[in-house]
């Protein structure tokens, strides 16, 4: 008898927590749908919602066992002190909790968004809901068992319903993961590499990740954050002045795949967005036509070749999370790998797009489980591994000529170098651990995405940060200089092409932190660029202005590959051998996109160069401002002059606008392929 009603109570605990997740997971689907749907198709999301369906089901199973548990066992202990207090009554009044707890935390978020709660505030509020929500069980103790009785009725329809879904998404998940062929590149046939393919460089690109110019001090920066990358420049071609061609790492990746603007490729949305066209116009596609064994070690999911649609072209490329060491339970679903994100990313990340859906810092479970993961204090990411991993390739004599993409994550935040890196610039103990660290970002991003300054009692903490980050600078410095020490011991090799850069910058003043948004300030815009050629003992440094977009036009230059006319960059060879190149404007953008039916770029911020002129001009639902500065004369961005010189102000936004209509018109006229099939 005992075990029957056990039985039967777990039984009507699942179901109801079944019904009660499931209807959250919808709709947390119609929400990711929403951005989805700007880059793929309904088709494409299919995989996605089956996989996170029974990935949430098994978590309802689990949540349902421990809360049934937890419950009994107060029912016992209330039964042994002479309390008639059943599992239903603690349901209703956990039900009770919930909707109280939610509607205080909605209208905390509607009513004051910006202000932030301090934690005894929260207790406080927690604790008033538990009595106000006590009390009202006990008003309705008498009609628990009823209710609960009547729920359990009424629910059975959408059981069945959301039970159907699982088994339906298990067959639809077997299939993406285990026999659907995902990597489908259009290409020419590869032939084995002639006499005069094997004369051409084997070529080496390292890209940090969130890497800026401006700190680092082999581009004049107050801290000996490069000392190393510094002392190899001397004996290589530096270029001062290069722009990336956003702000973040999705369309400046693409960029350098690419050799095109975000406005031609279009990868401008976080994830499940490849650059247009990139099975057919590619950097890594020309050179494996033209003999070169292709690899890449990248370690941010948002850059890798499968998330720029060109793993096919690669030879070697392991998934991102093999170069992780996880010390936690779970990550935030980006810049931190926990155990059960690798887990998922082995199984599922080559195959399903949304495959770490649940587990995301904005659905409820992933930031559940980073509440209560461990807090780490070292970077999940190291170089280290990165460059050994590729070190262990060469050792095993790849075809030549090869090259290689290593994308190294840190000094990307969360910004934890090693304890031996610790203190070099800061003795503060305060943000060295990832959650007192994201906790700013978090509060800092509720000004960005409104368009705000971040206000000014945050610039000391920004001030602790930014030391923390050049010190995962200077650990980044040391780890690129063990990697060159290595590369040139291996006697056995010719000696390669090296190109070092980085995405973008980062961001501690101009009240913007980190990444991304709309501003494309200096800090994140300007980026390293510095290439090593063989044999190299004489260094240079040039000024001139150039681009991101110019690097694959570089790279395809120094390999005596022709440049297509696809790509927008053009060759900076001729400077490096001393020659002029006529000046042209440069660009920088971050796209905010609308369905793609539209077939039109809609709003966002745009960067343009000219001279010693740069013009950030914003657009945001019909809104448009413009901040024009003179970088000789105000480095640092602080004065707009957009009012005191209208003549060059308006002469730079008519070369935005320009350029944005001829995309447009690229756009409109089908010059364009979708995320399936290319269009006539």
């Amino acid at each position: 008898m005992i075990i029957k009603k056990a039985r039967n109570s777990f039984r009507q605990l699942f179901r109801l927590i079944f019904v009660i997740f499931f209807l959250y997971l919808l709709g947390d689907a119609f929400y990711r749908w929403d951005g989805f749907n700007l880059h793929s198709t309904f088709i494409e999301f299919i995989p996605s919602v089956a996989l996170a369906a029974i990935l949430w089901s098994i978590v309802a199973l689990f949540t349902s066992l421990l809360v049934w548990l937890l419950l009994s066992s107060i029912e016992w202990v209330c039964h042994r002190m002479g309390l008639k207090i059943t599992i239903e009554h603690l349901l209703v009044y956990l039900s009770i909790l919930i909707i109280l707890g939610g509607l205080g935390w909605k209208g905390k978020k509607l009513l004051w968004p910006l202000i932030l709660t301090s934690q005894q505030t929260k207790l406080i509020v927690l604790i008033c809901v538990s009595l106000l929500s006590v009390f009202l069980t006990w008003l309705l103790r008498d009609r628990a068992e009823k209710w609960v009785g009547i729920i359990h009725e009424r629910i059975t329809p959408l059981v069945w319903f959301f039970g159907m879904i699982v088994l339906v998404s298990i067959p639809v998940v077997t299939y993406h993961t285990w026999f659907k062929d995902t990597d489908k590149v259009i290409t020419k046939e590869v032939t084995r590499p002639s006499v005069s393919d094997k004369k051409r460089p084997n070529i080496i690109l390292v890209t940090f990740d969130a890497l800026a110019a401006g700190d680092m001090s082999t581009y004049g920066y107050h801290r000996p954050t490069t000392p190393f990358i510094t002392k190899w420049a001397k004996e290589a071609t530096l270029f001062t002045n290069l722009e990336a061609a956003s702000n973040w790492t999705v369309p400046t990746t693409a960029s350098l795949m690419t050799g095109k603007r975000p406005w031609t490729h279009m990868a401008a949305h976080l994830q499940g967005a490849a650059p247009l066209k990139s099975n057919i116009e590619s950097l890594p596609l020309l050179l494996k036509q033209n003999g070169y064994f292709n690899m890449a070690f990248v370690t941010n999911t948002l850059s890798s070749v499968k998330a720029l649609g060109i793993a096919g072209i690669f030879d070697i490329a392991p998934l991102p999370a093999e170069f992780s060491t996880p010390h936690s339970l779970v990550g935030d679903g980006l810049n931190v790998t926990g155990i059960i994100d690798k887990l998922l990313s082995r199984l599922f990340a080559d195959k399903i797009a949304l495959h770490d859906w649940i587990l995301k810092e904005d659905f409820k479970f992933g930031k559940l489980l980073n509440v209560i993961s461990r807090n780490i204090s070292t970077t999940t990411t190291p170089p280290e591994i990165v460059f050994n991993r590729f070190l262990d390739v060469l050792n095993n004599n790849p075809p030549e000529p090869f090259f290689a993409w290593i994308h190294i994550f840190p000094p990307h935040d969360p910004y934890l170098p090693p304890q031996a890196f610790r203190g070099i610039f800061s003795p503060s103990s305060e943000f060295r651990t990832y959650k007192s660290q994201n906790a700013v970002r978090l509060e800092s991003h509720k000004y960005l995405f409104q368009f705000q300054p971040y206000p000014r009692e945050m610039q000391p903490s920004m001030d602790i940060l930014r030391s923390h980050y050049d010190e995962f600078i200077r650990y980044c410095d040391k780890e690129f200089e063990n990697f060159i020490k290595q590369l040139t011991a291996k006697n056995k090799l010719r000696d390669p092409v090296i190109i070092l850069s980085s995405d973008h910058g980062e961001s501690f003043e101009n009240g913007y932190h980190t990444h991304g948004g709309p501003f494309l300030y200096e800090s994140v815009t300007h980026i390293p660029f510095i290439i090593k050629e063989p044999n190299q003992n004489k260094g240079q440094i040039i000024h001139e202005l150039a681009e991101q977009v110019d690097i694959p036009a570089t790279i395809l230059d120094i390999a005596g590959i022709p440049k297509p006319s696809w790509m927008e960059g053009r060759s900076l060879l001729p400077l490096m051998k001393g020659r002029a190149l006529p000046p042209k404007p440069a660009f920088s953008m971050n796209l905010r996109m609308k369905p793609k039916s539209n077939h039109k770029i809609p709003d966002g911020s745009y960067a343009i160069w000219e001279g010693d002129y740069k013009l950030i001009h914003i657009l945001e639902d019909k809104r448009k401002w413009s901040l024009l500065f003179n970088l000789k004369k105000d480095p640092d961005e602080l004065n707009n002059i957009f009012e005191k010189e209208p003549e060059t102000g308006q002469r730079l936004l008519d070369l935005i606008y320009d350029n944005l209509k001829k995309a447009n018109e690229r756009i409109r006229s089908g010059m364009v392929i979708t995320s399936d099939s290319e269009k006539k």
